[in-house]
């Protein structure tokens, strides 16, 4: 049965938007020419694909296969667009990656740098977002890759690199915190902490450790940001915690100690790169895989132009 990619589109923009008006908001066209393009495709497939009620819409059970086919399609024609340029000698795309935040200095310094002279016909969409988001994300196909930190196992994301390393209590020079080679959980209680909020990775990590709460209840500052708590230990305010690689460039000047932690649960911490099992890679994908496996701190490497150091 043919179909035609308009009809299509419109729906599946829906269908991962969840309404007609947000759908017609991202495609920047009228809602009614979306409801036109949709009802001309149920009644070219002769079956009901979503129902409007009061609480929004409601997908059919075609309108799930429908949805799903749109998106195979889609990436189908988009991995041959790109891997025909690159059999013509270049390797071309945009690669949409979703990180965490504690990833963002590690991928920026170490990647995006040299992606762009090894690669200068790739493109990059980078979005920062909590693990919930990334993974959800990834599977929606709203992001062709995921770097997280500690993620929930998931049959259906594929992993496509590991690390592990311990967690960190960092600490400015002048504690005396400073002075130890490892640190459990409660050698760090009794200074000013600076924790990110529950829906971040590290969190989580830290709750499995503070059975009588006192970390969280006793914590000086909490943020929803990581860029805010290292810079309450750059003051010489108190400590944080996150993984090394997180502030790498900070602990080359001597700015902060990263003392690894020894707890369970803290002391070998996963960091993984994430695609959607059976999702196409293309050229341009498989490019920045390498770059992210080969360069990452995170990932047991890191690259360091002069320049840079």
């Amino acid at each position: 049965m043919k179909i035609d990619d308009k009809p299509l589109r419109y729906f599946l923009a829906v269908f991962e938007a969840g309404s007609i008006r947000t759908a017609a908001e991202n495609l920047r066209i009228a809602p009614s020419a979306i409801s036109r393009q949709i009802a001309a495709l149920e009644a070219h497939l002769e079956t009901l694909l979503m129902e409007r009620t009061k609480r929004g819409i409601i997908f059919t059970e075609s309108g799930h296969m429908v949805a799903a086919h749109a998106r195979r399609r889609f990436e189908m024609d988009e991995a041959f667009s790109v891997d025909l340029a690159a059999a013509r000698g270049a390797i071309a795309g945009t690669v949409r990656i979703a990180t965490g935040e504690g990833f963002v200095v590690d991928l920026v310094n170490h990647v995006v740098r040299p992606l762009r002279d090894e690669f200068p016909d790739i493109r990059l969409e980078i979005d920062v977002a909590g693990t919930e988001k990334i993974t959800h994300g990834i599977l929606r196909d709203d992001y062709d890759m995921g770097l997280v930190f500690n993620p929930p196992r998931n049959p259906d994301l594929e992993l496509l690199a590991e690390d592990h390393a311990p967690l960190c209590a960092l600490v400015p020079p002048g504690f005396d915190l400073a002075k130890k080679e490892t640190c459990t959980l409660s050698d760090t209680l009794n200074y000013p902490a600076a924790l990110l909020n529950p829906h971040f990775g590290v969190a989580k990590l830290l709750a499995n450790v503070d059975h009588g709460n006192r970390l969280a209840r006793d914590a000086f500052l909490t943020a929803d940001s990581i860029n805010v708590a290292v810079h309450f230990v750059l003051s010489g305010g108190g400590i944080t915690f996150l993984p090394a690689f997180a502030v790498s460039r900070q602990l080359r000047r001597g700015e902060v100690v990263a003392i690894p932690m020894t707890d369970p649960f803290l002391a070998r911490v996963p960091s993984h790169l994430l695609v959607r099992k059976g999702r196409p890679k293309t050229a341009a994908v498989r490019a920045v895989t390498g770059m992210i496996r080969d360069r990452m701190e995170a990932f047991g490497s890191a690259w360091y132009p002069e320049e840079h150091a």
